[in-house]
């Protein structure tokens, strides 16, 4: 019987062991097997196989901080008092947005505090409300660029499933929806202008027509930002909105129904506003 046992548990270990899926989940971190396998066989019997076979993780882990709200917020906080004067205290603004990052899509920060929901909702937050409308360039870029990380490939205890709690849901339905709709009002405002300009301009060439020995009149053109850290940040590249868009997208069809609600009305109030099918134009 024993040796049965045995034989199933290296069976489970070489599973654990050389499975693709799972490696790409927890790679070289063999606590999260360890834990699979003392549910399946009990902790002594499990200490004993991984201790011949020198896998034994420290079961005695110390005892981690938890990465609290309160913690987010004194990091924002932070963020946001660094003067962007200096090319030092623009890394330590990337440092900060990319811890934050990190502790969203950690899994044993997340696996380690029962109420992370809490924290990573906070920076969600954070990361499309505050910290986006006081970021440069080049910290816009930053956060975009990572953020479909946090829907898309979380890593949880239990492998790449992305972002698995409804309140973070909401939290990012609510952030995309309002980063969207500030791309694509700035798109209008930018639209109605540009029909102003050229109606501005038709009624110089009409003038000069009219009063061709009176001289010609200035008409001053774009200024062209780009490069510019202090520029605009709306409206945002193609392919930034384009994510965004995705996100939306892909929480019409979230397992929680007032999270597919909300990602519909937000689609359906912007194709309104602009008078198009956003799926055709991110095609």
């Amino acid at each position: 019987m024993k040796s049965i046992k045995s034989l199933f548990m290296l069976g489970i270990y070489l599973w654990l062991r050389f499975d693709p899926v799972i490696w790409l989940a927890f790679r070289n971190d063999w606590r999260p097997r360890h834990d699979f396998m003392s549910n399946m066989f009990g902790e002594k019997d499990t200490d004993i196989f991984f201790i011949k076979r020198g896998k034994l993780v420290e079961k005695r882990r110390k005892k981690h901080t938890p990465i609290l709200p309160s913690h987010v917020n004194k990091l924002v906080a932070k963020f946001l008092a660094i003067s962007t004067d200096t090319k030092k205290n623009l890394q330590i603004r990337a440092k900060i947005i990319e811890k934050l990052l990190f502790w969203v899509t950690d899994s044993e920060i997340n696996r380690t505090n029962i109420n992370s929901y809490q924290t990573r909702t906070v920076i969600v937050e954070a990361l499309l409300g505050s910290l986006f409308q006081n970021a440069l360039s080049e910290e816009t870029d930053l956060i975009l660029e990572n953020f479909n990380k946090i829907v898309f490939s979380r890593i949880t205890y239990i492998g790449s499933k992305g972002e698995q709690s409804p309140i973070v849901h909401d939290a990012i339905i609510s952030g995309v929806g309002r980063v969207l709709t500030s791309h694509f009002n700035e798109i209008t405002r930018l639209r109605d202008e540009k029909l102003e300009k050229l109606t501005v301009i038709k009624m110089i060439k009409e003038i000069q027509k009219a009063k061709k020995d009176t001289g010609s009149l200035a008409f001053s053109a774009d200024i062209d930002r780009k490069g510019d850290q202090f520029r605009n940040k709306y409206p945002l590249s193609n392919n930034q909105a384009k994510s965004l868009f995705k996100i939306l997208k892909h929480y019409q069809f979230s397992a929680w129904p007032d999270s597919r609600a909300e990602a519909v009305s937000l689609l359906e109030s912007m194709e309104k506003q602009l008078g198009f099918d956003l799926s055709e134009t991110f095609n």
